[in-house]
C-alpha cells in the first residue's frame, strides 16, 4: 500500500440524503458490516457529515424521536478531505494533526470515492510500523490466544433499557452484559440488537434490561483448547460466550472478532482433490496473517512485502511451482518464482527439494532467497498436512504422470518401516 487510492474505501458505511431521519439511519446501520452513516448534501455540495452508530443510539436513548430527528442536526461536521492520491505516510500524519470527525477520500477531479474508517486508519498504521517477524509459542488456550476483558461494558437485569444504549455510546463497546445479584452474567446486547430494539420502539425509559437481553449464553472455561471452543461454539451458535475462571468466576466475554482471532490458530479442513486449486486460498490466508494484509518481514537491516494479488501455482512434471509478488525499498515490485520438486507418485517421499537460484536482483536473491524459500515451503507442508486425517500419521506424497497430486498417510503405530 502506498496511497490511499490503494485502500479499500469502500466498506463499513452507508450513504443518505439530507432529509434523512433517525429511523432511516438505523436501519441503515442495521447490518453488522456498517458503523457510521455519511450524510450526502445538495449536488455539488458533497458529504455534509457523519453520524456514527454511538452517536445514534445515544441520541435514541436520549429519546430524540426516530420518525422526525433529522440526521443533518445530529451528525460530526469536522470532515478532513484527502485525495486517493496522498502517500499513506503523509494522510497518516495529516489525520493525527488534524483528528476529525471522518476523512473522505476524493479523487484528483474531487469526486467521492470513498470513507477511511477508524479501523482502515488503524490498519493502515499498523502496516507502517513494519513489524520483524518474531517467533512466539502457538497459544493453546482462549486465554492464551485473545484478549476477554474488552469490547464490554456490565448492567444490572433490573436496569433501564436506556442504561444499555448509553453504554454503546463507547466506540470500543460492543457487547453489554446483564448480570443479577445472584445468578451473575444472564443476558447480553449488541449493538445490532439494540438498534432493532430502538427502531421497533422499545420504551427504553421504562422497559427493563431483564425483558429484551438475550440469554443463549455459553460458558467455557479460559483454559478451554482453542479448538475445542471453536468447535462448541459452531455447535452451539450462542448469542454470547461467558469465560470463567477455574472457580467458575467470570473472567471475560469472548466476542465474534476474538472467535475470528481464534480460528487463525486452527488448520482448516482442506480436502486434497489432486489439484493444487486449493492451496492459493490456503497460501493467501496464512501469508496475510489471516486479517488479508501482506506480511512485512524484517532481516539485516532490510524489509520486504509478500503480496498476495497475483499469487498462484502451476504444476509440471513432478513439481510444483509457486509464483509471488514481493517488494522491497530498493527494487519496487519484482515478480519470483520457487520451483519444488515433489516427486514422483510411485516413489513417493515425504520430502521434497527446491530450486535454489531465485531470478531477482542482488539484495532479494542474497538476502531473501534463502528465507523466502523457507517460508514458501512451510506454507506447502502446512496446506499438506490439512489433508491429513491422523495428526499422528506421517505424510508421503508425489506427482502422477498427469501432474495430479497424492497425498498418502502411514500409520507411525502400524508397524510400518518409514
Amino acid at each position: 500500500m502506498q496511497t490511499l487510492v490503494d485502500a479499500d474505501l469502500r466498506d463499513e458505511y452507508v450513504i443518505l440524503e439530507r432529509t434523512a431521519v433517525l429511523s432511516d439511519v438505523a436501519k441503515a446501520l442495521l447490518p453488522v458490516k456498517n458503523s457510521a452513516a455519511l450524510i450526502r448534501g445538495n449536488k455539488k455540495e458533497g458529504i455534509l457529515g457523519i453520524l456514527k452508530i454511538q452517536a445514534l443510539l445515544k441520541a435514541l436513548a436520549e429519546s430524540a424521536d426516530p420518525s422526525s430527528s433529522k440526521a443533518i442536526d445530529l451528525m460530526d461536521t469536522n470532515l478532513l478531505r484527502l485525495k486517493d492520491s496522498t502517500p499513506i505516510q503523509i494522510a497518516v500524519s495529516t489525520i493525527q494533526e488534524r483528528n476529525p470527525d471522518a476523512t473522505i477520500v476524493l479523487d484528483d477531479e474531487g469526486k467521492f470515492q470513498g470513507y477511511l474508517s477508524a479501523s482502515d486508519y488503524r490498519n493502515i498504521k499498523q502496516r507502517l510500523a513494519t513489524p520483524s517477524v518474531e517467533t512466539k509459542p502457538k497459544p493453546r488456550t482462549i486465554s492464551d490466544a485473545v484478549t476477554l476483558d474488552d469490547e464490554f461494558r456490565i448492567v444490572k437485569v433490573s436496569d433501564k433499557l436506556q442504561h444499555v444504549a448509553l453504554q454503546f455510546r463507547r466506540p470500543s463497546v460492543q457487547y453489554v452484559l446483564a448480570q443479577s445479584k445472584k445468578g451473575g452474567i444472564e443476558g447480553v446486547f449488541s449493538v445490532q440488537h439494540m438498534l432493532k430494539l430502538l427502531r421497533s420502539g422499545a420504551k427504553t425509559q421504562r422497559d427493563m434490561v431483564k425483558k429484551h437481553m438475550k440469554t443463549n449464553l455459553l460458558r467455557l472455561r479460559h483454559d478451554t483448547p482453542i479448538e475445542v471452543a471453536i468447535e462448541t461454539i459452531r455447535e452451539r451458535r450462542p448469542d454470547g460466550v461467558l469465560v470463567l475462571n477455574v472457580d467458575g468466576v467470570f473472567e471475560g466475554f469472548l466476542s465474534p472478532d476474538d472467535f475470528r482471532e481464534l480460528t487463525k490458530y486452527t488448520v482448516p479442513e482442506i480436502q486434497h482433490d489432486g489439484t493444487f486449486d486449493s492451496l492459493i486460498p490456503f497460501f493467501i490466508d496464512r501469508i496475510s496473517q489471516g486479517n488479508g494484509f501482506p506480511i512485512v518481514l524484517t532481516h539485516t537491516g532490510s524489509s520486504i512485502a509478500i503480496h498476495d494479488a497475483r499469487a498462484n501455482v502451476e504444476a509440471q512434471t513432478n513439481a510444483l511451482v509457486l509464483n509471488l509478488d514481493v517488494s522491497t525499498v530498493e527494487t519496487g515490485k519484482t515478480s519470483l518464482q520457487f520451483k519444488f520438486n515433489l516427486g514422483l507418485a510411485s516413489s513417493m517421499s515425504p520430502s521434497a527439494t527446491a530450486q535454489r537460484d531465485v531470478e531477482a536482483p542482488p539484495v532479494i536473491q542474497h538476502v531473501w532467497g534463502d528465507l523466502l524459500i523457507h517460508l514458501s515451503w512451510l506454507m506447502v507442508a502446512q496446506w499438506m498436512d490439512a489433508g491429513r486425517k491422523d495428526a499422528s500419521s506421517l505424510v508421503l506424497f508425489g506427482m502422477n504422470d498427469k501432474g495430479k497430486f497424492i497425498l498418502e498417510e502411514l500409520n507411525r503405530g502400524s508397524g510400518d518401516d518409514v
